[in-house]
């Protein structure tokens, strides 16, 4: 009887801990053009910047431009739709990128994640953000 009762003790705080909500997990998922913004799909995350990398060489993360912070166009979740308008294209104020990507941060300003467009190379960037179809602002 005993082992019996140590068994379903046991059992029953297995199952608890199985139903236990899960804590919700910041996470940035991934980024995509979507004329005219670049839309970051994330869950729970508390703030968005979107960054680029500028042309030439030897360039070091202190050199990265900051375009801006991303808004967030639903409610705070598990499925957010994080929107930066893209910058205008004229050919005067080209944007010359080798790499754009996102970064993404919890509710305490920890850095949760990294993702980057998946363009290389400044005419894959600028043709993926300003592209044929896209008229100058």
């Amino acid at each position: 009887m005993r082992n019996l009762l140590a068994v379903c003790l046991l059992l029953a705080l297995g199952t608890e801990s199985i139903a236990a909500p899960r804590a919700k997990q910041p996470q940035l998922r991934s980024i995509k053009v979507a004329q005219p913004n670049i839309v970051i799909r994330g869950s729970y995350l508390d703030k968005v910047e979107v960054w680029a990398v500028p042309t030439g060489t030897g360039i070091t993360p202190d050199e990265y431009v900051l375009l801006g912070t991303a808004k967030r166009r639903n409610a705070a979740g598990s499925k957010e739709i994080w929107l930066f308008p893209i910058p205008p294209c004229a050919t005067d104020t080209r944007l010359l990128a080798t790499e754009v990507f996102a970064n993404g941060f919890d509710a305490k300003g920890t850095l949760i994640g990294k993702k980057s467009l998946p363009y290389a190379g400044a005419s894959a960037v600028h043709d993926a953000l300003c592209g044929a179809l896209r008229t100058p602002q």
